[in-house]
């Protein structure tokens, strides 16, 4: 059910002055000129995320540095909000991102290739005992139906796409559900424009893979602006025909280049750097209202980019690689 605007003008404004805060150019590019990894986390230790260094023990920690502090931004921003369910859909990627780690540790043995995330909406304890115990009576309808299909394929085909596909497709009906039952028409059409961005992508990526038609179907996300049709008509094609395609909508410029980097490079980082780049555009034009969700979706959103940033300048750091091959990837800041 919508509630009043005017309940967030609390709220709000302690968003304008959280945004205050985010991680500008200046301080990314401080982290990125820094001579180390060491050196660059010294930067981090400079922001809120200093309050997260105790359980760190070196560079190569970070990521429970990055988790603690969106997990605490989640929570506060939880009790701020006169709609926290909301609030909580911005975490619940955390939560299928668990999910998958979990599937693929006791389907694929693949143990601590992917770190565990704080929870989002659900206890980590409740989906890892689910797994393990392969019964998932405990969890949302959506989640158990997905978890479920993942069983029962995986026994005729271990195919680790399986795990990704049904899940992905369970996260953006949860998201669109509870945005639609709380009267978000804001929230829907941002969930929208990334179901789209990604079906995009897994259009490339199963042409790439020369999949048939049907497995296309199956991986597209229901849901989004674009129709499915455009997609499963254009699988035969060479992709010219999806940028010609798309050169009208609102996602034209990301496919002009996006693909185009695609066939050049065979890879999606392009394209994954512009759809963030995209959604970070859309959700600063929406920000302004004094009232209302926008302002706090669009700061939850701008942190997880700011922790995506950070993230890639200190793995792009520790691993040696040049400044200006991570500056390439660092994705627009939400300021």
């Amino acid at each position: 059910m919508a509630v009043s605007k005017n309940k967030y003008a609390y709220a709000v404004g302690r968003v304008r002055v959280l945004e205050t805060r985010l991680f500008d150019y200046g301080r990314l590019d401080r982290m990125l000129e820094a001579a180390t990894a060491e050196e660059s986390l010294k930067v981090l230790a400079e922001s809120s995320y200093g309050n997260h260094f105790a359980e760190a023990t070196g560079v190569h920690d970070f990521e429970i540095i990055l988790s603690k502090e969106m997990a605490y931004v989640i929570a506060e921003f939880e009790k701020m909000s006169p709609q926290p369910e909301m609030v909580a859909l911005m975490a619940l990627n955390q939560d299928f991102h668990n999910l998958k780690v979990l599937f693929k540790c006791k389907y694929l043995g693949r143990q601590g290739e992917e770190p565990l995330l704080p929870p989002g909406m659900i206890p980590l304890k409740r989906l890892r005992s689910g797994v393990e115990e392969e019964n998932f009576r405990d969890l949302p309808p959506v989640i158990r139906r997905a978890a479920e299909n993942i069983l029962m394929e995986f026994a005729l085909s271990p195919d680790p796409q399986l795990i990704e596909l049904h899940l992905d497709r369970a996260l953006f009906e949860m998201k669109l559900a509870v945005a639609r039952e709380g009267g978000s028409v804001f929230l829907v059409e941002l969930f929208q424009r990334e179901i789209d961005l990604l079906n995009i992508n897994t259009f490339l990526r199963v042409k790439k893979m020369g999949r048939s038609k049907e497995f296309l179907q199956l991986a597209l996300l229901p849901g989004g602006l674009l129709e499915e049709a455009l997609f499963l008509n254009l699988l035969g094609e060479g992709l010219e025909g999806l940028i010609d395609r798309l050169a009208n909508s609102p996602y034209g410029e990301i496919a002009a280049e996006g693909i185009r980097g695609w066939m050049e490079e065979g890879s999606a980082i392009r394209l994954e750097k512009l759809a963030d780049d995209y959604i970070t555009g859309y959700l600063r034009q929406r920000k302004s209202p004094p009232f209302g969700l926008e302002p706090l979706i669009g700061y939850l959103w701008g942190k997880q980019i700011e922790i995506k940033n950070i993230r890639l300048i200190l793995v792009g750091k520790i691993n040696g690689l040049p400044v200006e091959a991570i500056r390439e990837r660092l994705r627009h800041v939400y300021l």
